[in-house]
């Protein structure tokens, strides 16, 4: 081919980009949505000017319907320098966008046209738009204009649209005294129930609590790619499964906490046992079975709670509301043991008040059968599911006070656990030493509180 006939192709092909991207972008998907709304707040500007008296105020309603129905098709946004956001969500939400729309008030009902809700509130006065944007309480991704892209309903975007209650999880990000915080009762909540069953007791938050499992300070930032899919297809939520990873983005980090409140966690996770995969066998979760304590709408809360816990997000310091310093109440004595156990989330193994010890995978337990090897691997699956932490009033009466106290400050390591199938995993769930995370004092009280609730035998010893 000659020069002069590659440069005609090449300036061609290079026309017939321009021609693509031009129609591309004129049938962009957000425009028809800008245009309806202006459309509509043109007809309702007119509306009030045919029903308006005063003729000079009749001429102004009607010139500025004019304006607004020869409004231009654009990409709006909002920058938030402070907290590195650049949000187009405007785009689309005209009703939104102050500068459209000053008082930020309309009419409209239905979604994209509407105005955003409680715009008089205390809670919306104190977030003004073109300071904290959008995505900083929504989530999302602020720079798409598309439906999909900008809720964050596609793959490889981690951190959807918060929906329902869990946007609370924005106030806790940044408010330290959420708890006591108008606008997110429901994430207060999700802390009372995280605290009253036990969580603490294995997972840390920003490292306070127990160190059996990971630290959730940072639980909202977690990779999709430490979630294996197959383990995503056995979250069930309302007894459904989850649909695919596309649709409405249902495999986002949400779900996969709520599925380890409203499942057994076993059930979500159960690893390799049997050793068919690894050369040694991986033990299911060791998370408790939650689905007889915690309702659905617990579940929710404490996902909410969660949902703030980022370190991802660079929030300035003067975003930041300090919480008022905690104050414990003043007990002695077992009342203070029972509080104290309560504290470190002891609960969290040993059951609400220690009635029940929780499930301790292929620990060996009173409720299991004799170990047989020629059991089908199904029923030694549930038999391994039957071991449990002890049931502290049933022991308590075999440790004095001294006794007690060092058992709690050296711990139980997993290897002291009696296995139930030698073939078995390692029980995952263990009992750290609590030397220098419990005061003396504090651990006094404990030891005091546990052999007060030590079964008696019939002579009342």
């Amino acid at each position: 081919m000659s020069y002069r006939k590659a440069f005609i192709v090449s300036n061609a092909l290079m026309l017939a980009a321009f021609v693509w991207a031009f129609a591309k972008d004129f049938n962009a998907p957000w425009r028809p949505y800008q245009k309806k709304y202006y459309q509509m707040s043109a007809d309702v500007l007119e509306k009030k000017a045919a029903d308006e008296k005063d003729p000079k105020k009749a001429d102004v309603l009607k010139a500025e319907a004019r304006k607004m129905r020869h409004s231009p098709m654009e990409i709006k946004q909002i920058i938030s320098s402070d907290l590195g956001r650049f949000d187009r969500c405007v785009t689309c939400h005209v009703g939104m966008d102050e500068y459209t729309n000053p008082t930020l008030k309309n009419d409209f009902t239905q979604n994209p046209y509407k105005s955003h809700p409680k715009v008089d509130s205390a809670l919306v006065k104190a977030h003004p738009f073109t300071k904290f944007g959008c995505t900083s309480c929504h989530s999302g991704q602020g720079l798409a204009t598309t439906v999909e892209g900008a809720h964050g309903w596609i793959k490889h975007w981690e951190k959807p649209m918060l929906k329902g209650v869990t946007i609370q999880g924005a106030c806790v990000k940044c408010h330290g005294n959420f708890e006591t915080l108008k606008g997110a009762e429901v994430a207060a909540s999700g802390k009372k129930l995280f605290r009253q069953h036990g969580c603490q007791g294995c997972h840390a938050i920003n490292g306070w609590g127990g160190v059996i499992s990971v630290d959730l300070g940072d639980i909202a930032d977690k990779p999709f790619e430490r979630i294996a899919g197959y383990n995503f297809k056995r979250v069930k939520i309302d007894g459904k499964e989850l649909p695919d990873e596309h649709h409405d983005s249902h495999w986002n980090i949400q779900n996969w906490i709520r599925g380890h409140l409203v499942n057994d966690p076993v059930a979500v996770t159960p690893n390799d046992p049997f050793a068919h995969l690894n050369a040694e066998p991986i033990p299911p979760s060791g998370m408790p079975d939650f689905t007889q304590e915690i309702r659905r709408e617990e579940a929710d809360a404490v996902v909410a709670y969660l949902s703030g816990m980022t370190k991802e997000e660079v929030i300035p310091y003067r975003y930041h509301v300090p919480a008022p310093a905690a104050r414990e109440p003043q007990l002695s004595g077992a009342a203070h043991g029972k509080y104290v156990f309560e504290k470190y989330g002891c609960q969290g193994c040993h059951g609400l008040e220690a009635k029940r010890g929780r499930r301790r995978f292929n620990a060996s337990s009173s409720a299991q059968k004799e170990y047989d090897p020629k059991m089908p691997e199904k029923e030694q699956f549930e038999q391994m599911s039957l071991g449990a932490e002890p049931t502290l009033p049933d022991l308590m009466g075999t440790y004095t006070h001294e006794e007690l106290v060092k058992k709690i400050e050296s711990g139980v390591s997993a290897a002291d656990a009696k296995k139930w199938s030698p073939k078995g995993p390692m029980p995952m769930v263990y009992m750290p030493s609590w030397k220098g995370k419990i005061s003396k004092g504090e651990l006094d009280d404990l030891a005091t509180w546990l052999l007060s609730i030590a079964k008696k035998d019939d002579s009342g010893f």
